[in-house]
């Protein structure tokens, strides 16, 4: 039985959707390594925040911990993962 789990895991590894999950478990558990940089109207950067964190959607704003301290973003806001 053991075997046949790792067969199927190991089959499993090259899938998208599979480190998608893990992916998604890993931030919610940990965070990930991110830059997020929030833009003015006119296209202008106007904040960059760099680090390890969980990002979180409220419906239209961001919110992350920072160095201890929360943040909240609003508008134009583009998030990567480093």
């Amino acid at each position: 039985m053991r075997v046949l789990l790792a067969v199927a895991l190991l089959g499993l590894s090259g899938c998208k959707m599979l480190e998608t999950t893990i992916s998604h478990l890993k931030s919610d558990f940990v965070g990930l390594n991110r830059k997020v940089t929030l833009y003015t109207a006119d296209g202008q950067v106007m904040r960059t925040w760099e680090g390890n964190f969980k990002v979180e959607d409220q419906g239209g704003s961001f919110r992350f911990i920072d160095e201890g301290r929360a943040i909240t973003v609003s508008g134009t806001v583009v998030i990567e993962e480093s």
